[in-house]
């Protein structure tokens, strides 16, 4: 009995023993798989980090990247060449390895800047703990200099970068439309994350491609050859200036209070700008009055306080929303408009004398003008572009074309249309002055309000009008579909409220441009002479285009003898050889005092890289918008 008992205490202890030992194997295994499983997560959390950096580089890439890319391009891309890179070899494509040097150079500049903006960033979301690092090579060393890695890191092991080429597009040359050119500079983007004790890191290589043609001076908001009045009188930008775009000038700009610019500003700091080149001493800086208006002096770029990309003096600070360039490259007005009157002769409309008149305006079916319903909206949508063209008043000849592919233009022959040009490609050229460019009258013509100005052109109308002469506007301009709605407005706590431009995929487009000579100066002017006479503007006219002279000013004719008169409603740019007046004002109280007031708005779609046809360009190149092509994505342990 005793002998059985003992037996089974021996067989419980055993079976105590076992299943204690499997229940500590058991709960070892659960601890170690939860461990396993936190691990995978972390490892899975990292990686996925390390991915999202490697996204917010490329993000870079054709955003902030591209600004930086332009200032390289302006640096090193050929300006008389067939080619932006490569020389000036014939044939349809620049010889590969002049590409790959010049390009190589390209690369260089661009390393430094690109490192200054990737190369010390963390994206990691700040409550998660973990630090992503980034960098993007162009060449064989990334972050030089920056403070994460003062010496700079090589590429990964087994990673080569190959040389830049050529992609496709066409050589300079001719009397068509700008040709583009679109290289490519490979890269290798590596990103690393760490949390804790988990690091993962994800290696992509690709081409960063980019599109380059010859800049238009469509994208500027304001540009000014020598900034001051044609007679010498000194031009201040104020508290009332609001320039939603681009602003360049080669010479100087004058600061008064807070003036404010939404678009780059650069100027090339000229003392003496020439017409085709600074004929004076350079010297990067801008003159600056003091708020109270009791100092004036001028503060070179090195001399600026607290820095020279946010000035101030004794009250007066400029607000620079987009960065400013003391020490910008000359940029060159055209001296002759060949392109234009070339385009005009091949698939456009030229005249060869004075023009009494020029008459814009969008139709119906019928050839009515359009008309507003109770929404304010223009109904219905435009069937036609109808071009009006008077020697005299009496003697008028009509055109117009309608939208689609064909462009066929038609001109009036009795009650008959008959076809003139098929293809018309835009381009209306005067050998001489246009007296009255406008648009239709207003509803009722003696309307202050410019809203009450039917659509001068259609909703798929392109057209630049050039003459060699003097070009007076005398009445409205306006789109169909204008891309914007609203001007900038300065706020009473001094900020100021961008325009608001929702419509940004809209076709029509117009362009008004004046050559003249150095010696018979062409304006482009807003009427100020003989009401009767129809060579007075209305009230508060508006002009939706860019407007430029390439030897006079774009401003208001005898505007000093004109009462008040509203203000230019402008949607577009304004390109000047000097700074045209378009009215005074009481410094004190701001209110007008002779002419007109301005309301400038850009049209932000000449950022993105639309400009009317055949419109000027410079010779400076322009980058378009860039291409970020991955080859793949890999995690690499190195």
């Amino acid at each position: 009995m005793r002998k059985s008992h003992g037996i089974a205490l021996v067989i419980t202890l055993v079976s105590i023993l076992v299943v204690g030992g499997v229940s500590a194997l058991m709960f070892s295994r659960m601890l170690d798989e939860m461990r396993h499983s936190r691990d995978n997560t972390a490892v899975v959390q990292t990686l996925m980090l390390a991915r999202g950096g490697a996204n917010v580089a490329g993000a870079l890439l054709t955003g902030p990247v591209r600004d930086r890319l332009q200032q390289v391009v302006n640096a090193t891309s050929s300006t008389t060449n067939r080619w932006s890179y490569g020389g000036n070899s014939s044939g349809t494509r620049p010889d590969p390895a002049t590409v790959a040097s010049d390009l190589a150079t390209v690369a260089s500049q661009l390393q430094t800047e690109v490192n200054s903006l990737v190369c010390d960033l963390n994206p990691a979301p700040a409550s998660s703990g973990a630090t992503v690092r980034v960098r993007v090579y162009f060449t064989n060393t990334a972050c030089a200099g920056s403070a994460t890695y003062p010496s700079g890191v090589g590429l990964p092991t087994g990673v080569k970068l190959p040389s830049g080429r050529f992609v496709d597009g066409a050589p300079r040359g001719g009397t068509g439309q700008n040709n583009l050119q679109q290289y490519s500079l490979p890269f290798v983007m590596v990103a690393e994350a760490a949390q804790g004790i988990y690091q993962r890191n994800v290696v992509l290589q690709g081409e960063f491609r980019f599109p380059i043609g010859r800049s238009s001076f469509a994208r500027y908001a304001l540009f000014t050859n020598v900034h001051t009045a044609r007679g010498g009188g000194d031009v201040w930008f104020t508290d009332r200036t609001l320039f939603d775009g681009p602003v360049h000038t080669n010479q100087y700009f004058r600061f008064y209070r807070s003036p404010w610019f939404g678009g780059e500003v650069t100027s090339a700091g000229c003392a003496s700008p020439g017409a085709s080149s600074c004929s004076g001493s350079v010297t990067p800086g801008a003159r600056f009055m003091s708020s109270d208006g009791s100092r004036q002096t001028f503060i070179a770029e090195s001399a600026m306080s607290p820095s020279a990309s946010a000035p101030t003096y004794r009250g007066t600070q400029p607000t620079f929303t987009d960065g400013v360039s003391w020490n910008s490259s000359f940029v060159k007005l055209p001296d002759n408009d060949s392109r234009q009157r070339d385009a005009a002769d091949d698939r456009g409309l030229r005249f060869t004398s004075n023009l009494y008149s020029l008459e814009l305006y969008a139709t119906d079916s019928n050839g009515n003008l359009l008309t507003r319903n109770s929404s304010g909206e223009w109904q219905p949508t435009a069937t036609y572009q109808y071009i009006k063209a008077c020697t005299s008043s009496s003697s008028c000849t009509e055109y117009r074309y309608a939208d689609g592919p064909s462009k066929v233009l038609y001109r009036k022959s009795g009650s008959s249309w008959v076809a003139v040009q098929s293809n018309f490609n835009g381009v209306i050229y005067v050998d001489g002055s246009i007296n009255r460019l406008r648009g239709p009258s207003r509803v009722p013509a003696n309307s202050t309000n410019p809203d009450d100005a039917p659509p001068a052109l259609a909703h798929f109308a392109e057209i630049t009008i050039a003459a060699r002469d003097d070009i007076r506007i005398t009445r409205d301009l306006k789109y169909e579909n204008p891309p914007c709605d609203s001007s900038p407005t300065r706020n009473t706590d001094g900020s100021v409220t961008r325009a608001t431009c929702d419509d940004l995929e809209v076709n029509n487009i117009l362009g008004i441009y004046a050559q003249g000579t150095s010696s018979d100066p062409a304006d482009v002017l807003i009427g100020g002479g003989d009401a009767s006479s129809g060579l007075r503007a209305p009230q508060n006219i508006a002009v939706q285009g860019v407007l430029m002279s390439s030897t006079g000013i774009v401003g208001v004719e005898n505007y000093n003898d004109l009462s008040p008169s509203g203000d230019v409603h402008l949607l577009g740019g304004v390109i000047e050889y000097y700074y045209g007046a378009f009215g005074t004002f009481n410094p004190s109280t701001g209110a007008p005092t002779a002419g007109y007031g301005r309301k400038f708005t850009y049209d932000q779609r000449m950022l993105n890289g639309k400009a009317p046809p055949y419109f000027p360009t410079t010779e400076l190149d322009e980058v378009g918008t860039p291409r970020v092509i991955s080859f793949g994505q890999r995690e690499q342990v190195y």
